[in-house]
């Protein structure tokens, strides 16, 4: 980490981190996995920007036409009701996952306290993504879900009450901040070391439940 960060920057190098360790979260929660994940030097008055690489698995195909640039909208018009259906599931697992980053960023805002009224503010690229969902779920579902961003909201806000699961991105946060760059098994450590195991087949939320 760059020592000659002004207050300013490092506090927007923390908002980068939570915001990561939040989509990574509630990947895991979603049954998918990382990759890896990294906090950018923009080394100019634009501060940090950071990304997190998903494997979405089986759903690639799907994640990818919910997070294209086209919005492809008639790729999922054409699909057959048994494949639509699918695709609606996976649609509400990523919007979890890009309301998860924004919100797990809020709540560290909020010093760690989930009570947070709504409507909250929402990073744009996750938003934009968020709302293509929405549209497609619209388009395609008999149920339009009209406060579907708020229930996500909701959703996310209730995940992170789960003081281990709070703890978990604290600590993966953490752990971005002091290395900048974390890969898949990092990560599955710090998820392991909370009691988190990672299994393709029975998603950590699973296991919450039980």
């Amino acid at each position: 980490m760059n020592n000659l960060l002004t207050k300013q920057n490092f506090r927007q190098c923390e908002i980068c981190a939570y915001h990561e360790s939040g989509h990574i979260l509630f990947a895991y929660l979603c049954g998918y996995s990382c990759k890896e994940v990294q906090l950018i030097d923009e080394g100019n008055e634009n501060g940090f920007t950071s990304y997190a690489l998903i494997d979405y698995g089986k759903d690639s195909l799907y994640a990818s036409k919910f997070t294209t640039a086209d919005n492809a909208i008639d790729f999922f018009r054409c699909l057959a009701l048994g494949e639509k259906l699918e695709a609606l599931e996976v649609g509400r697992r990523l919007a979890r996952i890009f309301l998860g980053g924004s919100v797990a960023a809020a709540v560290f805002n909020n010093k760690g306290n989930v009570q947070i009224p709504l409507p909250m503010q929402i990073d744009y690229m996750d938003l934009l993504r968020v709302e293509f969902i929405h549209y497609v779920i619209q388009e395609l579902s008999v149920d339009k879900e009209e406060n579907f961003i708020e229930h996500g909201l909701q959703d996310a806000l209730y995940t992170l009450s789960n003081v281990n699961i709070w703890d978990t991105i604290v600590d993966l946060a953490a752990r971005l901040l002091q290395f900048n760059h974390l890969d898949k098994n990092d990560i599955e450590e710090c998820l392991e070391e909370h009691g988190l195991i990672y299994d393709a087949e029975s998603p950590i939320e699973d296991s919450l439940q039980s």
